[in-house]
């Protein structure tokens, strides 16, 4: 809450100068996700899913036009398969997630972007998957756009979760339980696209 809150005064206090240029856009795109873990989960592996969502850029300094700012928000969907007694089962948990960022370009068109993701946890396809898992996700990432000065744009970012995405008990058979254990942490490349639909100075 505390870097939402830092984040939306940054935005604030540059939109406070009049002209700032400004981009919005509309992004969607597949993604892979897989999860870390320390073995809790046999014979897991990744999947594909799907994101979409979308952003705003600012470029608040006229003598650094390399330089802007950026907000994603995205409807997200992260996961694994697992296989068990020779049956695949997938599990999809759905986020909403709040994605600030800051990029530079590198050449034209071509941007370099690293930032955070505030991640909610909004849904899931399993019973009781919003009662197992934890309600949040924080991640940090890396990412590229490229034809970015263009109406139709390319980008492509790796995000890796700081927080464990659940919290369960270690249970000794014999001594019960032993404490309480946080595990398994996402790992999501994404590609896309996305639609530059405003690209003007923005007045105040």
């Amino acid at each position: 809450m505390k870097e939402k809150t830092a984040f939306l005064i940054i935005i604030l206090s540059l939109l406070a100068f009049s002209q700032i240029y400004g981009q919005v856009g509309l992004m969607m795109g597949p993604n892979y996700s897989t999860v870390r873990h320390s073995g809790i989960l046999e014979n897991q592996r990744g999947k594909m899913n799907f994101h979409y969502g979308v952003n705003v850029a600012f470029y608040p300094f006229a003598n650094t036009p390399e330089l802007s700012f950026k907000t994603d928000l995205l409807v997200v969907t992260k996961g694994y398969q697992q296989n068990l007694s020779g049956e695949d089962f997938n599990l999809n948990l759905s986020f909403l997630s709040f994605a600030p960022m800051v990029r530079y370009e590198l050449s034209q068109g071509f941007h370099f972007h690293t930032g955070i993701e505030l991640n909610i946890l909004a849904g899931s396809n399993v019973n009781e998957g919003l009662q197992t898992y934890r309600n949040s996700e924080r991640a940090v990432f890396l990412g590229l756009d490229l034809f970015s000065d263009k109406y139709l744009s390319i980008f492509t970012r790796a995000s890796f979760g700081l927080s464990p995405m659940l919290d369960y008990y270690d249970i000794h058979p014999i001594d019960g339980i032993q404490g309480q254990l946080r595990d398994i942490y996402t790992t999501t490349v994404l590609i896309g696209i996305q639609l530059n639909i405003y690209n003007e100075k923005i007045r105040f």
